[in-house]
């Protein structure tokens, strides 16, 4: 290697180092977490279409489904590799070796997903080595503790790292351990030394969509392990967090559509969590495709904004929705959120940087009402902050809230947007009021990061002629200005008011009036001679970033 190929793969390794920090330090950027902090769907009985959407495990696989509770039997009519079926009681649905062959290991090869089975085993410990002796590729994926630290349980990236990808669980201590394939092993762990489970049948025996028929207390499945058990048994070896398996169907009948759309409902699902006083890594479900419990599952990992029915996040009420920790934008009703319904906001693993925009317009228009939130420390995934209105401007440790108001936002927020709170004034804007103190009804909001000029009559902002009074400045720079005519043509002959920014301004600044003179800490305001309140006809604007 020349000197020149030296320094170029020195600048490479450099540069990738920097876009790692860079990506990692993003507000928005998916953690890589230890194991025990992920949530996952799981499928209850996954084989069983009418449980599932009539949808098969590719398909699940595809939705976003994780995990996988499979019973398995052992019918000696076929060979080794067919020999294990999966069944639920006396009916069957096809070999493992056709799920696990043709469905999940080919998912597991294209990729760096993590997959995890619970195997309810009616079979032996001799035939499933047999079973395994048929698939010796299950060693290629298959999850070893041994491999791990006793310290911690490792994160997804180490996991993807080793390839270990595959994790099996099985109800029966014999049936638990070690397999050797060609040399190679393949570990199946006992769930009772791994995880806790609340009991299945609490739920209730029939679907329904009645709320009477339902109990959403949480007793533990097994009396010797309390839910509150916190680490894995001593004889694995590890000091690792137990892991919690929290079961959510009804037991006795196939769970219909409208009986999942209610048990899976974020507000249902919440409240069991709350009452198990731990969060599932696991989430046991019918009908997978109804209700929250994706965008739940994926808050529960990476953070989340939970918007409530009612006022401070009042628990009593329903929880509209949760938006899972990424840049995005959802235009009302989407992603089980619904339209018109939110009142208040909780935020739980937000990292600090991150913005928060909702909206009363649907297309984002800023005419209407909308709250900008901008994220101000890191709020851990353990946290509940409370954003108790959403109309009302008020900064806080944590947050700072910009209330823009034009007739009320509670209850009709319509667009929410989800992105990073600028470094600069980019974002730099002047709210316009047709009342004096910023009062009565928002007549535009101005743009003010570049210079330009508005007519009232024709812009692209929605400003009024002949209607403003008032202005809140939403956020602008030291020395930035601005200077409003009576003139429709932007003279000075029928009054102007010149304002000049005096300091850097984050949070919002009322202009009462423009037919006054006066100066602050934040702006100087110079009426020449003739009043505009009501009359202003253009605007000279000359921000920046």
């Amino acid at each position: 290697m020349n000197r020149l190929q030296r320094c170029a793969g020195l600048f490479g390794g450099l540069l990738a180092l920097l876009i790692t920090a860079n990506a990692t330090a993003h507000p928005l950027a998916q953690k890589d977490l230890p194991f025990d902090q992920l949530s996952w769907v799981t499928t209850h009985n996954s084989y069983e279409k009418i449980n599932q959407n009539l949808r098969e495990i590719p398909q699940q696989l595809n939705d976003g489904v994780r995990g996988f509770m499979l019973d398995l039997y052992h019918d000696d009519k076929y060979p080794d590799r067919d020999a294990i079926r999966v069944c639920h009681k006396t009916i069957c649905y096809g070999s493992f070796a056709n799920q696990l062959g043709n469905e999940i290991l080919p998912f597991l090869n294209n990729g760096s997903e993590l997959v995890t089975l619970f195997l309810e085993t009616y079979v032996t410990r001799d035939q499933l080595q047999r079973f395994l002796n048929s698939f010796p590729q299950v060693a290629d994926v298959a999850f070893d503790p041994d491999d791990f630290p006793a310290s911690n349980w490792p994160t997804r990236r180490q996991m993807a790292q080793k390839n270990q990808r595959l994790i099996m669980f099985t109800d029966k201590s014999e049936v638990a351990g070690t397999y050797t394939v060609n040399g190679r092993r393949i570990k199946v762990l006992f769930d009772q030394d791994w995880l806790v489970q609340n009991h299945w049948k609490t739920l209730g025996a029939v679907a329904s969509s009645v709320l009477a028929t339902h109990d959403f207390s949480c007793p533990t499945r097994w009396a010797s392990l309390p839910l509150s058990t916190a680490k894995v048994d001593a004889r694995t070896g590890k000091q690792w967090n137990r892991l919690f398996l929290m079961n959510q169907f009804h037991y006795a009948t196939s769970t219909i559509p409208d009986s999942a759309k209610y048990d899976n409902n974020l507000t249902w699902l919440m409240r069991r969590t709350a009452n198990c006083g731990t969060t599932p890594n696991f989430i046991g479900i019918n009908n997978y495709r109804n209700g929250d419990t994706l965008p739940y599952t994926q808050a529960l990992s990476q953070g989340g904004i939970y918007l409530w029915e009612q006022n401070n996040a009042n628990t009593e009420g329903d929880t509209v929705c949760v938006i899972p920790r990424r840049a995005q934008t959802l235009k009302l009703p989407a992603n089980g959120c619904e339209n018109d319904e939110a009142r208040s906001l909780s935020l739980s693993g937000i990292d600090k940087g991150t913005r928060i925009t909702l909206l009363d317009s649907a297309n984002g228009n800023r005419e209407d009402d909308h709250l900008i939130i901008d994220v101000i420390r890191d709020i851990s995934i353990n946290e509940k902050v409370v954003i108790g209105s959403l109309e009302r401007s008020l900064t806080t440790d944590a947050y700072r809230a910009v209330y823009v108001r034009n007739n009320g936002l509670a209850g009709k927020v319509s667009r929410v947007e989800v992105g990073i709170t600028p470094a600069d004034f980019s974002d730099a804007s002047i709210a316009m009021y047709e009342g004096n103190n910023a009062t009565q009804n928002l007549d535009c909001v101005v743009p003010f990061h570049y210079a330009h000029n508005v007519k009232m009559r024709s812009n692209g902002f929605g400003c009024s002629n002949d209607e403003i009074r008032s202005a809140r400045i939403i956020k602008a720079k030291a020395g930035t200005e601005f200077t409003l005519t009576g003139h429709p043509d932007g003279n000075f002959g029928q009054g102007r008011t010149h304002v000049i920014v005096r300091r850097d301004i984050t949070a919002p600044v009322v202009i009462p009036s423009f037919d006054r003179s006066y100066q602050d800490q934040h702006v100087k305001v110079t009426n020449h001679s003739k009043g505009i309140d009501g009359k202003i006809s253009f605007g000279y604007f000359y921000g920046s970033r």
